[in-house]
């Protein structure tokens, strides 16, 4: 029974030391904030690049951002006048802290809107409610200082970016190569990792940079779901034939290798000759990456694509 008191005792006074710990504050115009810890360092100079650990959500507990995710903090150049005037806007806050800190405070949403961001309240955002924010001051920089941890900052993400294309590479081939083996399909492969097989051989030449191609395709996921198609027979096959379709059914006609088109197709359609059909088996890193294009393409989806290559002009040329 004494130890029960004991330990209940011990949790009252650490709740109280915390709570003892926070200082309610106000900025000029009258917005409240709490100071959860105070923090030893000096204050912040004018011009200078804060460096914040942030995070805040609406009132549905709903994350609209936060820098641990992303694993960069936010950088937010101080402007000590500006700030100061501006009346009702979380900038003020920042205008009173020092490195060390660490606030909460809550705002509502159209206020913050109108205040900080200086936009409209976008339609799907509750203009009725409030966001929440949380922020710990880390560090102060100077321009050099600033100018030299952004471009650490960017080699940083670069060498992530690459990091997790090589993996999700990786992943796809394999996902690919179990899909073939499955189907009883012998396909070849190129270095970067498109897998290809030529349904259809074609006549003459293949295709380079710079000349202007004209492909008859149709496009669907690993699964087997179709997102799009310039062939008609198809389009009524999968039934997502639109009569008001732009162009109407037509091949699709761009510049080879310029960029006009998916990794997968610039590398795909160089492969073939005039006449050519074949099936692309397009890694994720090849087409749209980590980007949902739609409810069919996903994050980081195979894309399958049935192509013929109807014909081409080398550059410099009319047809």
């Amino acid at each position: 029974m004494i130890n029960r008191i004991n330990i209940l005792l011990l949790l009252t006074f650490v709740v109280l030391v915390q709570a003892c710990g926070q200082k309610e504050k106000q900025t000029s115009s009258g917005l409240k904030y709490t100071l959860l810890r105070e923090g030893d360092g000096e204050a912040i100079k004018d011009s200078s690049f804060m460096v914040l650990n942030m995070t805040y959500k609406d009132n549905n507990d709903s994350v609209w951002m936060t820098t641990a995710e992303k694993g960069i903090p936010a950088v937010v150049p101080k402007n000590d006048s500006v700030w100061a005037a501006s009346d009702g806007s979380i900038e003020q806050i920042f205008n009173d802290l020092r490195i060390g800190d660490s606030v909460t405070f809550e705002i509502a949403t159209a206020d913050f809107f109108a205040n900080s961001v200086k936009s409209p309240v976008p339609p799907m955002v509750d203009k009725e409610g409030t966001l929440t924010f949380n922020i710990g001051v880390a560090d102060a920089m100077n321009q050099e200082e600033f100018m030299a941890w952004r471009e650490d900052m960017m080699k940083k993400q670069q060498q992530k970016m690459e990091a997790e294309a090589e993996e999700q590479l990786e992943a796809d081939k394999k996902t690919i190569e179990e899909y073939l083996a499955e189907n009883n399909i012998e396909a070849q492969s190129t270095e970067s990792g498109l897998y290809y097989v030529i349904t259809e051989e074609g006549t003459g030449e293949s295709p380079q940079d710079g000349d202007m191609v004209e492909v008859a395709y149709a496009g669907h996921v690993l699964d087997g779901a179709y997102f799009d198609t310039s062939i008609e027979s198809v389009a009524k096959e999968q039934d997502m034939y639109n009569e008001n379709r732009p162009g109407g059914y037509v091949p699709y006609a761009f510049p080879l290798g310029r960029g006009r088109v998916i990794r997968g197709w610039d590398e795909g359609v160089a492969l073939l000759k005039k006449g050519s059909k074949a099936t692309l088996y397009v890694p994720s890193g090849m087409a749209y990456g980590p980007r949902k294009r739609s409810d069919v393409i996903t994050e980081n989806s195979i894309l399958v694509f049935d192509v013929e290559l109807v014909d081409f002009t080398p550059a410099g040329e009319k047809k």
